[in-house]
This record gives structure tokens, sequence and C-alpha cells, in this order.
């Protein structure tokens, strides 16, 4: 009987100390380098690289999830990322191995930051944040690409 309280108790303050050591929420991200008016011209056999950084420093542990758009249509994007002590993002690698299986054409890559276990899955909550504002548990960062054969 005194084993369920307990372990209740426990419990709640685990919770606490992870809120107090990292909260929820997390700090804006923008792209490190301004994206140009113009879509990025990505060709095959290239390379892609793009570094999200906070705009203020990061408390806990930050992921990343990607998406591509194109129209009313996402789809997720399964595109390696480091994460850095300081909390910036850097996503790289050759153009085939990012974008494959992706057909040629102009595409938003929508990069969702936030906590691990607060990062969205439906692509609906992306359409949302990219009409709206990001919920403050992750941002979206945003940067339009042309794929050319």
């Amino acid at each position: 009987m005194l084993v369920a309280p307990g372990a209740v108790a426990v419990a709640v303050g685990l919770m606490f100390l992870r809120l107090h050591f990292e909260p929820p929420h997390v700090p804006a991200y923008a792209l490190a380098s301004p994206a140009p008016a113009a879509a990025a011209v990505l060709l095959r056999g290239a390379s892609f690289e793009m570094d999200l950084r906070p705009e203020s420093p990061v408390v806990g542990a930050v992921a990343a999830r990607g998406f591509l758009l194109q129209g009313g249509a996402v789809r997720p994007w399964d595109a390696p990322f480091v994460v850095d002590a300081d909390g910036t993002v850097h996503i790289a690698g050759p153009v085939d191995r990012l974008f494959a299986g992706v057909p040629s054409g102009t595409w938003q890559v929508a990069v969702a930051v936030g906590r691990p276990e607060m990062l969205p899955t439906d692509p609906r909550d992306v359409l949302h944040a990219r009409d709206t504002t990001s919920p403050s548990t992750w941002h979206l960062v945003w940067e339009r690409v042309e794929l050319r054969p």
C-alpha cells in the first residue's frame, strides 16, 4: 500500500525536475545564412547544406524532423541531422541521397526543431504551422529549393 503512493511521488518529483532543467519550450530557430529570395537550385550530384541556429540559448535536448512541401502536399523528409552543444542543427549531404525518390521541381524544405518527444509527426501540423505560427514546443524553419535532374 505504501509502494504506489511512493511511486507516484517519485514520478511527480522527476517530472518537476525535468521541467526545471529542460522546459518544454524551445527558442525560435532561423537559417544561419539568410535564404535567397529565389529557390536554391539543387542539382543531382551536388551537395546540400542547411544550418539552423537558435535565437537564444538552448536548455536541454533538441532534435529535428524534416518535411517536404509542394502545394498542399506534405511528405516526410528523413534527412540526417547533427545538433551542436549550443543547439545549432546541421543538415548536410549529397543531394542524391538526401532527396532520393523526390521528383524534380520546386519544394519547400520545412524542418521542425524542438524537444524530441514534441516534434510533429502529422503533416497537418506542419501545414497548420506554415499558415499560422509554430507552437512554443517546436519551431519550423523554411527554405525553398528547386530540384533539377
